[in-house]
């Protein structure tokens, strides 16, 4: 018989099943894509270079393309490669410079998406080069409104806004004995409202498969990362969301879970924030050249302890990350178990939006005011 560790608040029980006692909650309740445009004038025959992704990261859209000036004939081509989307600037974005323009049909440079962020965050961001692609029936997305939608066989509560082409994708999993709508207070309402403006989705995990590889709780397993891909994979086809901002978050449980995806799709996840959550032992990576980034929220080491210490599982996830190159960003609430919520959830959202998939440069330091005091870079 199976046995089952159940994280149930600060308490610990271990029993022969599957499911069991609810945790006890914490208290309280852009894309920039631009495309390098060449000179028009004369033959226009020199390319631009078309700049890999826009700077800057924040509410702006930033999606301006680099314009060229005409030359006497030539009609302007888009340019060789078009600059994957980069973060949403912090207003509109500035336009790309202008082509030159002249006989010689002089490249432009095709940079776009001004480089302010409140955030200061940003930079440069190649696509995920690991998307997954449909392989069933997509539900409708647009406009759902915490309805339970079904991907790969499973319901998914859904928030969706409507195509703009920049929207983010944040994927949560609840802890043991929770459910769906956990998200609510563990990401907040009013970050949801924010994603789903943006165009995008929050989609929050009702059940699991229970099939493939336990992630440390008996709560989710690895083939539950088939479900989140349906529900990426339908956000591309549907809404098609800024591939560059795709996240994952979770408490507890699912905090596990949120840490191990950062893993095991690290071929498309950009940032994990879980809630006392972490790894005890990495698994294996995706795609080993991209190391999502990632925010570790937690208690005091000896206090977020239900079996294992969260504390002490959340280091070995920032270690790791910052061992492989990554970066990393701890913040200690000093409290127990499932803490940080609802002042943290700001942050959460905050971090996703600087934290594009492989962003460069890194936007931190300085860490932005949202943050709690208790955040550190690592």
């Amino acid at each position: 018989m199976r046995r089952a560790i159940h994280f149930v608040g600060p308490c610990v029980l271990v029993a022969c099943a599957t499911s069991g006692p609810t945790e006890a909650p914490y208290p309280g309740a852009a894309s920039g894509s631009s495309t390098g445009s060449r000179g028009a004038g004369g033959s226009g025959s020199v390319r631009a270079s078309g700049s890999a992704g826009s700077t800057g990261s924040g509410a702006g859209s930033g999606n301006s393309s680099g314009s060229d000036n005409s030359g006497a004939s030539g009609t302007s081509n888009s340019g060789a490669s078009s600059g994957s989307t980069g973060a949403s600037g912090a207003s509109s974005g500035s336009t790309g410079s202008s082509g030159s323009s002249g006989s010689s049909g002089s490249s432009g440079s095709g940079s776009s998406g001004s480089s302010g962020s409140p955030a200061g965050g940003g930079g440069n961001s190649p696509s995920a080069q690991y998307l997954p692609k449909v392989t069933g029936t997509c539900p409708m997305m647009a406009g759902a409104n915490g309805s339970m939608l079904t991907f790969a066989g499973e319901p998914v509560q859904t928030w969706a806004g409507t195509a703009t082409g920049k929207g983010s994708v944040v994927m949560y999993w609840y802890y043991t004995g929770g459910n769906s709508t956990n998200v609510l207070s563990e990401f907040g309402q009013a970050q949801i409202d924010a994603v789903v403006a943006g165009g995008g989705v929050v989609a929050s995990f009702a059940k699991s498969k229970g099939t493939g590889t336990n992630t440390g709780d008996f709560v989710w397993y690895t083939d539950d990362f088939l479900t989140a891909d349906e529900v990426v994979a339908c956000a591309i086809d549907q809404l098609h969301i800024d591939t560059r901002r795709i996240f994952t978050t979770g408490g507890s449980a699912g905090a596990l879970q949120a840490a191990w995806m950062s893993y095991s799709r690290s071929g498309y996840i950009a940032a994990a924030a879980p809630i006392s959550g972490g790894v005890v032992a990495p698994p294996p990576v995706q795609d080993p050249s991209n190391v999502p980034a990632a925010m570790a929220t937690h208690g005091a080491m000896g206090s977020d302890v239900v079996v294992i210490d969260f504390a002490q599982a959340s280091a070995t996830w920032e270690a790791d990350v910052k061992k492989r190159g990554g970066f990393a960003m701890d913040c200690n609430t000093g409290g127990g178990h499932i803490g940080g919520p609802p002042q943290i959830c700001p942050a959460i959202w905050q971090f996703f939006q600087d934290h594009p998939f492989k962003v460069s440069p890194q936007p931190y330091p300085p860490i932005p005011s949202v943050f709690p005091s208790y955040c550190k870079i690592m």
